[in-house]
This record gives C-alpha cells, sequence and structure tokens, in this order.
C-alpha cells in the first residue's frame, strides 16, 4: 500500500513514515505493547551492522513492518523489523 497524504497526517499506530513521526513533530509513538512494568524484560532480537567511518546517524523510517535506512552514500536499505 502506497503512502498517502492522510497516512502522513494520522500515521498508523506501528508506522513511522517521516522523521519525527508527524507533521507536528512529536516524536511520539502510540504504541502501547512495551510499559515501565515490561521494559525491563525487552531482550536484543537481532542487529544490524553499519558501515564504520560514513557518519552513519539515519532517522529510519517505517512502513509496513519494513525500516528503511537512507546511508550517506545514498543507498537505501530495507529490513525487515521482525527478523533483520
Amino acid at each position: 500500500m502506497p503512502v498517502t497524504d492522510d497516512m502522513l497526517k494520522t500515521p498508523p499506530a506501528g508506522d513511522w513514515l517521516m522523521a519525527r513521526r508527524t507533521y507536528q513533530a512529536w516524536s511520539h509513538s502510540p504504541l502501547t505493547q512495551i510499559t515501565r512494568d515490561n521494559a525491563k524484560e525487552l531482550q536484543l532480537a537481532w542487529v544490524w551492522p553499519m558501515n564504520e567511518g560514513q557518519g552513519n546517524e539515519p532517522s529510519p523510517l517505517v512502513h509496513n513492518g519494513v525500516i528503511y535506512l537512507a546511508s550517506p552514500s545514498n543507498i537505501v536499505q530495507a529490513i525487515n523489523g521482525k527478523t533483520g
């Protein structure tokens, strides 16, 4: 499903379609699965190596479970959010 203007105005709960998530730049996720009580139970599921020495500080975008990372060398990587 393509990203529409309505989706950008009110993004689905699990998506992060632009830097800071919304036009209001709230940087807040409405997801409630992780709480103060269960945060200590989180465990590393997977890692993704970044190229060294190239100033990697991407703002990841997420749509339909896919994480998109843009690199300084104009490469966009699409990563499965569940499995890496």
